[in-house]
This record gives structure tokens, sequence and C-alpha cells, in this order.
């Protein structure tokens, strides 16, 4: 039954939208003193530190793939782009958590 209940977000296409929701999220309830609230932060700094660090790993993926020969001028390009906002999101984190990934 467990099975039916996982949710999958594509990192690639909406990972930019989910990032933007957990940093609002974190952004405006980093000092409450209510308890929901704090474990709901909680929750959130731990989700898209995950979803960052799964970010990352998708890029290790397709460059192992890349230096084995198979990719287009565009795989080179997507990578960039990809590269340079997990650095930003990466950024991001840091400033609102205060620590590193």
């Amino acid at each position: 039954m467990s099975q039916n209940l996982d949710f999958n977000i594509n990192l690639y296409t909406d990972g930019e939208m989910l990032f933007n929701i957990l940093k609002v999220f974190i952004r405006d309830y980093k000092n409450s003193t209510w308890p929901h609230e704090i474990e709901r932060v909680e929750f959130a700094k731990k989700l898209l530190a995950d979803a960052l660090k799964a970010f990352e790993e998708g890029i290790k993926a397709k460059e192992e793939r890349i230096q084995q020969g198979f990719y287009i001028d565009q795989d080179l390009k997507i990578v960039e782009e990809m590269k340079t906002r997990l650095e930003y999101w990466k950024n991001k984190y840091c400033e609102l958590v205060g620590e590193q990934l």
C-alpha cells in the first residue's frame, strides 16, 4: 500500500518552483516559536537539502554518461545550466539555514 503513496517531482523541470516554495517557507517561519511551525521548518530544510543532493546526483550521472561519449552538444549546455542552478540553490540554502550542504 505504501508504494501507492509515493510522490515524485522532476527536479529538472519543476525544481525551481519546489526550491522557491521551500525557500519562502523556511525564510518566513524559521524564527517562529510555535512547535508545529518549527517542526515544519525542519522538514522543509531536510526536504530542500535532500532535493539538492538528488539534483547534484543527477548532474553527476549526466556527466558520467557524457564522459562515456553518450551526448550531444545540447547535453553539455544542459549540464552547465544545471551546475549553475545547483550552485545558486546551495548558496541560498546556506543563507537560509546558516550551514553548508
